[in-house]
């Protein structure tokens, strides 16, 4: 005689199944995110990197910062001492990234259009700020901001994979980076344009509390030592 599974068999296993799913479906999502981030963030780079590339083979120049990307910024200094400040102008930024990308958004850092998140963390949870520099967002609903420090000559690129999207933390969806005057990429924080000089380390990923990118410092380093994987 067959005899089928009872009321009670049937509730148990559905209990079982219910437990496992607890344990497991938010570690499968969180570790599928992740994966999305990096597969996004690693596509957006590999673009800045061309994009870099591009505009010194259309000005006919070895050297990155010999191109309109940083010579259109007008730097000005005012003040003495610690009261010292350089400040540029944005005109340079802003051609390299309306001309080398495809855009859907331009000067989207404030206003009713914003292309970032309101506000973003560091990995710890603290309020980091948000960004306003000169931001674009791309077909692929990236956003790519810049900004040029004339103390060390740097152009750094703060990109936010998905946009003003959640979860707007560095380290996850958030990353700086430096471009050098070969237009390769190093993390944020190199303090120089020079190719063989790197970016923040590993090991200060996600930490910083004083900006998006000093938060986001290091974490570039982290996931492409570890083959383009989101370990940390």
């Amino acid at each position: 005689m067959k005899h089928g599974f009872t009321l009670s068999e049937i509730l148990i296993t559905l209990g079982i199944v219910g437990v496992v799913a607890v344990l497991t479906v938010p570690s499968v999502m969180k570790n599928y995110r992740n994966r999305m981030y990096v597969a996004q963030l690693q596509k957006i780079y590999a673009q800045i990197n061309d994009a870099a590339q591009a505009i010194m083979n259309d000005e006919h120049v070895d050297n990155f910062y010999e191109t309109s990307a940083i010579s259109k910024n007008v730097c000005t200094t005012s003040g003495e001492g610690s009261d010292k400040k350089t400040t540029c102008t944005t005109a340079g930024n802003e051609y390299f990234l309306t001309t080398y990308f495809k855009t859907i958004k331009k000067n989207c850092a404030i206003g009713n259009n914003k292309c970032v998140g309101t506000s973003y963390t560091n990995l710890n949870g603290t309020n980091v700020g948000s960004t306003g520099n000169y931001c674009i967002q791309t077909v692929n609903g990236a956003t790519v901001c810049s900004s040029y420090n004339p103390n060390n000559s740097v152009l750094s690129i703060t990109v936010d994979v998905n946009g003003p999207a959640e979860p707007n933390i560095a380290g996850r969806d958030l990353f700086a980076m430096d471009i050098k005057t070969d237009a390769s990429i190093s993390d944020f924080n190199s303090g120089s344009n020079q190719p063989q000089v790197p970016g923040a380390s590993a090991a200060t990923c996600g930490i910083g509390d004083e900006s998006v990118n000093n938060a986001a410092a290091g974490c570039l380093t982290s996931i492409i030592e570890a083959g383009w994987k989101m370990e940390y």
